[in-house]
């Protein structure tokens, strides 16, 4: 099996998970084929991904989501190797790097499809700025502490204008990020839907919208020509919006391919990595 592993210079500065990742690799009969230490702002070169079988994430979740981000269209399996704080994404922890890599070479994984979505930003008719995310793609208020207004359709169905700190739009995989916070719904991250979440909304109504993967979501920022925004990507790229602009949201034809180790259910995730870090540990094992 030929490897390519990325560190998070951030997170691993002197390289000595890089190294040690590496070295386990080679010592039970691995190839690593590509080994690079990169920063949030790294360009990845598709020829160095030529003849890869897998590549290895190491960092934490937001590395994982630059890194599949950048090689959506190479259709390269990727495993999380957290070495961060949350890790919620990764598949494996560093100290059980040993463990991973005989499963990886045995073949004694899976590999999970995860849908993309992808905005198209539009200005005075002409198309600016294309983005994809695996998580979500966020409009949200500027710097400034006033609301956003969110004149908002599906399908060219009008769903409402949405006052407030502005709207979330993820995928399942997402959904388990800035919408749980926003009190927006888990959604199994196999299925393919999007999810529409208002963030501190200034009206008493809103709640999340579900729709089918193949939808169309359009937001039009409702605010006059000199009113700024802004969008981001996975919480990573983004761009200023204005007054009138309107940002498209379907579903990407990429798919992100994550490599799953042993039997974690989402469910088993969430306690491990959300319940259990704010204290309530005790509480979910008397659940069992």
């Amino acid at each position: 099996m030929k490897f390519g592993i990325i560190s998070n210079t951030a997170k691993d500065p002197d390289g000595l998970y890089l190294l040690k990742v590496s070295e386990t690799i080679t010592r039970l009969g691995g190839t690593v084929i590509m080994r690079l230490a990169m920063g949030k702002d790294a360009v990845l070169n598709d020829k160095d991904m030529h003849g890869l079988d897998i590549i290895l994430s190491m960092g934490g979740d937001g590395t994982f989501l630059n890194i599949a981000r950048k090689t959506a269209s190479l259709g390269i399996p990727i495993l999380g190797i957290n070495i961060g704080s949350l890790g919620f994404l990764a598949g494996t922890e560093v100290q059980n790097i040993e463990s991973a890599i005989k499963s990886l070479l045995s073949g004694e994984y899976t590999i999970d499809g995860r849908m993309m979505v992808k905005a198209s930003v539009e200005r005075d008719g002409r198309i600016l700025h294309q983005v994809s995310a695996l998580n979500d793609i966020v409009i949200s208020r500027g710097n400034l502490s006033r609301i956003v207004n969110l004149k908002t359709y599906i399908d060219d169905s009008y769903v409402d204008t949405f006052p407030g700190d502005g709207l979330i739009v993820s995928s399942p995989t997402g959904s388990t990020g800035y919408s749980l916070s926003a009190g927006g719904p888990v959604i199994d991250h196999n299925m393919e839907l999007m999810v529409l979440t208002p963030i501190c909304p200034h009206i008493m109504h809103a709640k999340s919208f579900v729709s089918r993967a193949d939808s169309r979501i359009r937001i039009v920022v409702n605010e006059s020509p000199g009113y700024s925004c802004n969008l981001t990507a996975d919480g990573q790229m983004g761009m200023e919006l204005y007054g009138n602009d309107s940002v498209t949201i379907t579903k990407s034809e990429c798919v992100i391919r994550m490599v799953k180790l042993g039997n974690d259910a989402l469910y088993n995730t969430l306690r491990n990595k959300i319940y259990y870090r704010n204290g309530d540990k005790n509480e979910t094992q008397q659940a069992h």
